[in-house]
C-alpha cells in the first residue's frame, strides 16, 4: 500500500470517527432537548396555567353560564337533557368543571396521554360527570373525524395562539357546530402596541424561543381580526386583564390581556 493510500485511509478513519461521534452527540442532544421541552411544558401547564385558570375563574363562570340554558340539536341528547361540547386545547381539563352533568365531550389536544390523564389520572374524579366521546390528537385546524354540524358548543381558552392555522381552525369550528350552535372563547392578546412588553412578546415569538418552550404559543398573536373575518355570526366580546398572585409573575405579565366572548354558527 502506497503512502498516498495510507494517508487517505487515515484521513477517512479520522474524519469518519469524528462524523460518527458528532452524529451520536447530535442524536443525544436532540433527544435531550425534546425531553426537556416536554418536561418544561408539562411543568408550565401544571403550574402557571392552573394558576391562570384560578385567576380567570370568575370570568369563566360567567362565560360558561350559558351552558345551563343550552339545548342540544341532537334528538337523543335533547331527550336526555344533555349537550355535546368540543374543546380545543384541553390542557389540564380545568374547563370541564363548568360543563353540565352528563355532557358528551370531544377533546382536541396534542397531548397523546390526555385520555389516560382524564380517565385514570389523579384528578380523574373531577371529570367523572362528563362522558368522553372522543379524544383527537391535533390543534383544531383539521378535525375530519368530527362530523359536520354535530357539536352544540365549541370551547377554546388560551388555545388559538398555538394553532397551525387560525383561519382553518375557525373554519373547522364553524363546520362542526350545529346550526345555531355556540362558540365560547377566552384568548390572550398582545400588550398595548408600542409598549416594552409588546416588544418582548414580539421578540420571544419571532425568535421562536417562546413557541419552542410553551407548546407553539405565539405571544404576539391577536385573534380579534381573525374572529371578525370568520363565518361565525353574532360575535360578542370584551377585553379583560387577569390580575392576582402567581408563582411566576413574568408569565402573567406576558399574557395578562385577554378577549372573552362568544359567537354562533
Amino acid at each position: 500500500m502506497s503512502s498516498g493510500d495510507l494517508w487517505m485511509r487515515d484521513l477517512i478513519t479520522t474524519y469518519g470517527l469524528a462524523l460518527l461521534v458528532s452524529a451520536c452527540a447530535l442524536i443525544v442532544f436532540s433527544w435531550s432537548w425534546s425531553r426537556f421541552r416536554q418536561n418544561h411544558f408539562k411543568s408550565f401547564l401544571l403550574g402557571f396555567e392552573c394558576e391562570c385558570a384560578q385567576l380567570a375563574s370568575a370570568h369563566k363562570k360567567r362565560l360558561f353560564s350559558v351552558l345551563r340554558q343550552t339545548v342540544s340539536h341532537d334528538e337523543l341528547l335533547r331527550s336526555l337533557n344533555r349537550i355535546r361540547i368540543l374543546e380545543i386545547g384541553v390542557k389540564t381539563g380545568d374547563n370541564i368543571q363548568y360543563y353540565p352533568e352528563g355532557t358528551h365531550f370531544i377533546g382536541v389536544d396534542w397531548n397523546r396521554k390526555l385520555g389516560e390523564y382524564l380517565v385514570n389520572g389523579d384528578r380523574s374524579w373531577q371529570f367523572a360527570h362528563v362522558i368522553f366521546e372522543r379524544l383527537i390528537i391535533g390543534d383544531g385546524s383539521c378535525m375530519r373525524a368530527v362530523p359536520t354540524g354535530c357539536v352544540d358548543v365549541v370551547v377554546t381558552t388560551r388555545s388559538l395562539c398555538s394553532t397551525d392555522s387560525i383561519t382553518d381552525t375557525l373554519r373547522e369550528i364553524h363546520r362542526v357546530l350545529a346550526p345555531g350552535g355556540t362558540y365560547l372563547f377566552m384568548e390572550h392578546l398582545p400588550d398595548k402596541p408600542g409598549s416594552f412588553v409588546a416588544w418582548i412578546q414580539m421578540m420571544l415569538t419571532k425568535t421562536k424561543i417562546w413557541p419552542s418552550l410553551f407548546g407553539a404559543c405565539r405571544l404576539d398573536f391577536d385573534p380579534i381580526e381573525h374572529l371578525e373575518r370568520s363565518r361565525l355570526k353574532n360575535l360578542s366580546w370584551q377585553r379583560i386583564v387577569l390580575q392576582g398572585y402567581v408563582s411566576q409573575p413574568h408569565h402573567l405579565l406576558l399574557s395578562r390581556h385577554h378577549i372573552i366572548g362568544s359567537a354562533s354558527r
